[in-house]
């Protein structure tokens, strides 16, 4: 051994006995840990901890003050900026403050004017400074700026305040604090210090400078003369010599700030801004119902709206996932001032939340008790995720029958029960929306907006679908995009889940699209740039928008994909020419095992290589030239099972060149079901079946040359939905005893998988 191998054969001992003892070794950073005062810790622990109290208390300032001042020069140097900021203020350090504020000038690093502004004030020790500099700042502000300053400040203040929130839930119950901990503390209260001052002082400012050309209601009571009590956001014009279409959103969301801020927006676009929530809520003192009144809420509300002075007798709606649904559901009763709908997400009670082609999701599990434990929003319901992780994972690992959910959890979910009493598309779903020939009714133009990452998509689409299914010359629109639920109905993020958009998918803002789209219906205004056709899409990865006259002219290019003849290989053939129709790939899943979960929807879009699926994968051949995929997967798989029913599904990738993976579409679906979702017809057993594919999800992606697509079919198994024990039983209620012998799924060859694909 060499004198170096030998070195440092002892420097690697050395390192294992420190370790072992505990004790840092040469080149290690010591973690120093600070022991926190006893007026700190009451204020950071007690039971009814107050945000706000703890940033305005100079108390638990003075007890940071030694604590900071303690802090090793070399470490505060290398935190941001701003950072450094907060800590000289703290310390009172002014000299060090001037120099930073001129730091960030002379760098042109973007600096919170708040910042600026609590700092110019407590240096000239003038309790009117502060008024005076964001007075200064807001006179010359026209409207919109007003508006979009006011969302800024808003939404600051808001996250300032849950940032010190998450970050004391983080440390509590701890007697110490690293350094970096307590850098994080002093910050954030001192951040929500500024942003406090500076909040309190402005909003009144803003809300003062808005009513001299506005009247803002920002809760009016409206009572039917069916004596249903509803309460209004209203925001309109002082102008009172001439009458504007009213832009109306019909929710169960009570958030007034929420419904100010929508109705503004509306009414700096030249319409009546108002937002009604649903009976029940806010000053309602009827019972909340969601669902099953809203149509007819909605268009009793509409007549309302069309007899105010202000009113010119025209209405338009719009708003997503519920606010979607509200649209579709005050459509069906055809009120004449009713004059365009922009649904964005829409949701369905039936299609995609809880119940997708009639399989029952725990995903939303929660939703009834957000909307209804209170007359506004009980968002602590949404707030701890890993107890409903849990609660789905205890309910799949339990094997108890599905309808048992709220006994696992701990209370009554009367919501939810009573959407499991109806498995079937039935009457009960069918008075709330569009069904049938009502469609053909419906002749208002409509704009409908959701994503191919949206949960809300497939409802989306159906309405679409169904509306011109039975009213060829709708006058119908959908834009969709890389969007999720939540950035479809407002400006998308750089990113879903860890894939980056296209540039170009970043200009979809969905209000101002709305609004163009309805300045065009009803004032014969440009069309919106994004809204040139019937369907309009982004092709994620060439950065372009597609625009084409229909949805099914869409999904009529393609190719006929079938599977393969079974191989030994891993992965078996995805073919362009019709095989053998007796050939069958043969699954067999134990649906009493819980250790292995079936057809699972991953987080990402984008993975390092196909995840080891548990279905049966079909690969395709390479393409030879870039494509481009664009539309909604159709066909039909032949199946047969040795049993009466199951939840069947797939997982569509694009394999990339490098061995990456992008996920194109997830789908599930009943098979009892998939030829009517109003009826249950139980397959027999170890007969060939064939089960339309329904209700497929759209995505558009560029498919560059080299490419292969995989496709794997699956069985539906796992802590996200309903588990199909196959008896023919209702499924809600059966139990993992119910499994008996596995599942034997054979998935024949002539299956065909229409795949919308044509070369780019």
């Amino acid at each position: 051994m060499c004198i170096l191998s030998k070195n440092v054969a002892k420097v690697i001992a050395l390192i294992a006995i420190l370790l072992a003892m505990s004790l840092p070794y040469p080149g290690q950073a010591v973690e120093e840990h600070i022991s926190l005062p006893t007026s700190l810790m009451k204020k950071l622990y007690a039971d009814d901890i107050n945000i706000t109290h703890i940033a305005d208390s100079e108390l638990f300032f003075s007890s940071l003050l030694p604590l900071i001042k303690q802090l090793p020069t070399e470490l505060v140097s290398k935190q941001s900026n701003s950072i450094q900021i907060n800590l000289n203020l703290i310390l009172q350090d002014f000299e060090a403050l001037n120099a930073q504020l001129y730091a960030e000038q002379q760098t042109r690093i973007d600096f919170s004017e708040f910042q600026k502004w609590y700092i110019a004030s407590i240096q000239k020790s003038s309790p009117s400074t502060l008024r005076q500099l964001i007075t200064n700042k807001l006179n010359p502000l026209s409207y919109a700026a007003l508006f979009q300053y006011e969302h800024n400040l808003n939404n600051t203040y808001k996250n300032k305040r849950q940032q010190l929130t998450n970050l004391i839930n983080e440390i509590r119950d701890t007697k110490t604090l690293n350094t970096q901990q307590l850098i994080h503390l002093a910050s954030s209260t001192m951040d929500l210090k500024i942003m406090t001052s500076v909040y309190v002082i402005a909003h009144p400012l803003i809300q003062k400078k808005w009513q001299k050309d506005f009247i803002i209601e920002p809760s009016r009571l409206i009572t039917t003369t069916q004596g249903v009590e509803h309460t209004a956001t209203i925001v309109r014009p002082k102008n009172i010599d001439k009458s504007y279409t009213s832009a109306f959103q019909f929710t169960i969301y009570a958030d007034e700030s929420r419904h100010i801020k929508t109705a503004k927006y509306a009414a700096l676009n030249g319409y009546i801004g108002i937002v009604v929530n649903s009976r029940g809520k806010r000053l309602s003192k009827n019972k909340i119902e969601p669902w099953v009144n809203e149509g007819i809420d909605a268009h009793r509300i509409i007549d309302w709206i069309s007899k105010q002075s202000w009113s010119d007798g025209q209405v338009v709606m719009y708003g997503g996932s519920y606010n979607g649904f509200t649209q579709w559901a005050a459509a069906k009763y055809k009120h004449p001032a009713l004059k365009a709908i922009a649904p964005y997400s829409a949701a369905h009670p039936a299609l995609g939340l809880p119940m997708e082609n009639n399989i029952f999701l725990t995903a939303n599990y929660q939703w009834g008790f957000h909307v209804t434990n209170n007359k506004t929003m009980d968002n602590s319901e949404y707030a701890n995720r890993d107890h409903w992780n849990n609660l789905n994972k205890t309910l799949f690992n339990s094997g108890r029958a599905f309808k048992d959910i709220d006994k696992i959890e701990g209370r009554p979910n009367p919501l939810f029960q009573k959407l499991l009493k109806h498995p079937s598309f039935d009457g009960y779903y069918k008075a709330m929306v569009p069904f049938g020939e009502e469609f053909a009714d419906i002749t208002i133009p409509v704009l409908s907006i959701t994503g191919y990452f949206d949960g809300g998509q497939i409802s989306a689409i159906h309405f679409m679908n169904e509306h011109y299914k039975y009213n060829p010359k709708a006058n119908h629109s959908l834009l969709i995009g890389p969007y999720d639920h939540w950035t479809a109905q407002a400006v998308p993020n750089s990113h879903v889940t860890n894939y980056k958009l296209d540039p170009i998918a970043l200009q979809k803002d969905t209000e101002k699209v709305v609004f163009e789209w309805f300045d065009h219906v009803l004032n014969s205004a440009p069309v919106p740039d994004l809204v040139k056709n019937k369907v309009n899409y982004q092709l994620m990865g060439n950065n372009t928008w597609h625009h084409v006259d229909s949805y099914e002219q869409l999904n009529q290019q393609g190719i006929d994909f079938y599977l393969g003849n079974p191989s030994k290989s891993k992965y078996q053939s995805l073919l362009k020419q019709k095989p053998n129709p007796i050939a069958q790939h043969t699954q067999v899943v134990d649906l009493a095992d819980r250790k292995v979960q079936h057809n699972i929807d991953y987080m990402n879009v984008i993975l390092p290589e196909l995840p080891d699926e548990t279905g049966v994968v079909f690969v395709s051949d390479e393409f030879e030239q870039d494509m481009q995929y664009a539309g909604a997967p159709s066909g039909h798989v032949f199946i047969s099972i040795n049993k009466k029913d199951v939840d069947i599904g797939f997982n569509l990738y694009q394999l990339m060149p490098d061995g990456q993976t992008f996920h194109l579409a997830h789908y599930r679906s009943r098979a009892s079901y998939a030829n009517n979702s109003s009826k249950r017809q139980l397959l027999t057993p170890n007969q060939k079946t064939k089960l339309p594919l329904v209700n497929t999800r759209m995505t558009a992606r560029k498919l560059i040359k080299g490419s292969k697509l995989a496709l794997v079919l699956d069985v539906n198994k796992n802590e996200h939905a309903q588990v199909n024990m196959g008896t023919g039983k209702d499924v809600s209620v059966e139990t993992i005893e119910d499994a008996k012998e596995p599942l034997i799924l054979n998935w024949f060859a002539d299956s065909k998988i229409h795949l919308p694909i044509a070369p780019l």
